[in-house]
């Protein structure tokens, strides 16, 4: 496990709470999610709520700053495309309503996105910054798209990035699989939520 979570930049530590890790939950939100009419991430990942919730526990617990983004598309210019192409996944509105196991608790910062990449034209990068924070943990919805997305958003803005992959989702398996096999170890390391605990001190 030791070698599966070096990472290449100069900031392995162990995660603690000096702020130099933080956690980013991406858009577990009702819309993807509980209220999602396709239903297909709920089916292929039924634990994901345990999971997360455990996740953010586990943070909170050992002092481990969160961030939770969340898609706020309504009245975005990319989303009429996005609906002409998945007419069957985008019928609700896209609202950043969070689900009540992964919701912000007091002094938790939420930053709003307007596409896939958390940290484009948001304050993501400056409130990271702000900790002090070198090294982000990614989790959320949907693997291929946004958790992806931001994730690489973090790797070109120089952070060193640990999917955790079992607190991930998308609308199948075979999608969040090839998705982390074609980006591991190339622009992230991936890790389980044991690993995480492992981490901790």
């Amino acid at each position: 496990m030791e070698a599966a979570l070096r990472l290449p930049n100069p900031s392995p530590a162990p995660l603690t709470a000096d702020g130099r890790a933080a956690l980013i939950v991406v858009d577990v939100q009702t819309c993807w999610w509980s209220l999602s009419p396709c239903g297909l991430a709920r089916a292929a990942f039924p634990n994901l709520p345990q999971r997360t919730a455990a996740l953010l526990a586990m943070a909170r617990v050992h002092g481990v700053p969160i961030v939770h983004v969340r898609a706020n598309y309504e009245g975005s210019p990319h989303v009429a495309t996005m609906r002409r192409l998945n007419p069957s996944l985008n019928t609700v509105p896209i609202l950043p309503d969070s689900e009540a196991w992964a919701r912000e608790q007091p002094g938790e910062p939420v930053v709003f996105k307007s596409t896939f990449d958390g940290f484009f034209r948001t304050e993501l990068e400056a409130c990271l910054c702000r900790m002090g924070v070198t090294r982000v943990l990614v989790c959320g919805l949907v693997t291929s798209a946004c958790v992806l997305s931001t994730a690489l958003g973090a790797f070109h803005r120089g952070f060193d990035v640990l999917l955790v992959e079992d607190c991930c989702a998308d609308r199948s398996v075979a999608r969040h699989q090839a998705t982390v096999a074609m980006y591991a170890d190339y622009c992230f390391r991936t890790a389980s939520t044991q690993d995480v605990s492992e981490l901790l001190p």
